[in-house]
C-alpha cells in the first residue's frame, strides 16, 4: 500500500501500468525495448527518448511563480503561497463536473427570474440570484480546474519544504500506510503521526488549509440554516396575515435554504476528517 507513484508491470507483456501512489490509474504505456506479442520487430531508424514521469510532489510551474501540488499525472489546484498551501479560489475537482453544475444552475436561476418577473415584484429575486451566483461560482472554479491540465508535465526536481512534511510515502514506523478515515477516503500515516495529505478517488491532495475551510463550510451552514428559518416564519407568518397563500413564494425557497445548509452542516461534519488531523492514531490492521 505504500509503494512509490511510477511506471510498473500491467501484467500484460510489453505494458507498464501508472501507479498513483494509492490505486492503479488508467494510463498505459510500452515498456521501451520491448515489441508487444504479435508485433513483428521493426529496428527504428530514430527513436524518440520518453522521459520517466514525475512523482507526487511540489514542483516549480514553468513561466509562473507558482510552486503546485502534481499529484503523479497531473497538477492540482494546490500550491504554495506566502508560505503557506493554500487551494485556487473557487476551485472545483473534477473541473467537467464544475463547469456542469455551474452551467445547471444559472439556467436553473434564469428560470426562476423569469417566473418571478410575472409577478412584478424584486422581492423574490434572491433565489435567482443565489442560483447564478453559485452557478458562476462554480463555472470560474471549474475552468481554472480544465485549464491546469494543459500545463506542462514538471522537469525539474521537486522542492522539499518543512511546512509540507511528513509527505506520502515518508515512514517513521512500521505501520507506515493509508489509513481509512472517510469512506473510501485514507490519509497517510507515518508510524508515529498523520500526514496532512489525502488519498481519494481524484488522487492525493493536501489538506494544510483543512482547518479554515472546516470552519468557513460550518459557518456557511449554520448561515444557511438561520436565514433559511427565519424566510420561513415570515412566509407562514404572512399567509397568515394575509389569509392568502403569497407567502409559500417566500416559504418554501427558504425551507430549501435551510435544507441545504443543514446539508452542508451534516456532510462537512461527517467528513472532518477529510479536512483535520484525526486525534488519535488509525487501527492499525
Amino acid at each position: 500500500m505504500s509503494a512509490q507513484p511510477g511506471w510498473y508491470d500491467a501484467g500484460v507483456p510489453g505494458q507498464e501500468r501508472w501507479w498513483d501512489g494509492t490505486q492503479w490509474t488508467a494510463h498505459e504505456r510500452p515498456v521501451l525495448g520491448v515489441t508487444p506479442v504479435g508485433v513483428p520487430a521493426v529496428q527504428p531508424q530514430y527513436v524518440v527518448p520518453v522521459a520517466p514521469a514525475a512523482p507526487m510532489g511540489w514542483f516549480p510551474v514553468v513561466g509562473t511563480a507558482d510552486v503546485r501540488w502534481w499529484d503523479g499525472t497531473t497538477w492540482t489546484p494546490y500550491r504554495i503561497r506566502d508560505r503557506r498551501v493554500r487551494a485556487d479560489a473557487f476551485n472545483f475537482e473534477p473541473g467537467k463536473q464544475g463547469v456542469l453544475l455551474g452551467s445547471l444552475f444559472i439556467g436553473l436561476g434564469i428560470v426562476q427570474f423569469l417566473n418571478y418577473s410575472r409577478l412584478d415584484s424584486n422581492v423574490f429575486s434572491i433565489t435567482p440570484s443565489f442560483f447564478v451566483i453559485a452557478g458562476v461560482v462554480w463555472l470560474i472554479g471549474g475552468f481554472q480546474v480544465n485549464q491546469l491540465k494543459k500545463l506542462p508535465a514538471p522537469s525539474t526536481v521537486p522542492i522539499f519544504d518543512a511546512l509540507t512534511r511528513p509527505l506520502p510515502g515518508e515512514a517513521e514506523g512500521a505501520a507506515a500506510g493509508w489509513y481509512p478515515v472517510s469512506g473510501k477516503i485514507t490519509r497517510w500515516w507515518t508510524g508515529t503521526q498523520w500526514s496532512p495529505y489525502i488519498a481519494q478517488k481524484l488522487g492525493v491532495r493536501p489538506t494544510h488549509f483543512g482547518p479554515r475551510s472546516y470552519r468557513n463550510a460550518m459557518i456557511l451552514g449554520a448561515i444557511f440554516v438561520g436565514l433559511g428559518v427565519l424566510g420561513a416564519v415570515l412566509g407562514f407568518t404572512l399567509m397568515g396575515a394575509l389569509g392568502t397563500f403569497g407567502g409559500l413564494v417566500i416559504a418554501i425557497p427558504a425551507l430549501v435554504f435551510a435544507l441545504v445548509g443543514g446539508l452542508v452542516l451534516l456532510t462537512v461534519y461527517l467528513r472532518r476528517y477529510t479536512l483535520l488531523i484525526p486525534p488519535h492514531p488509525p487501527t492499525l490492521l
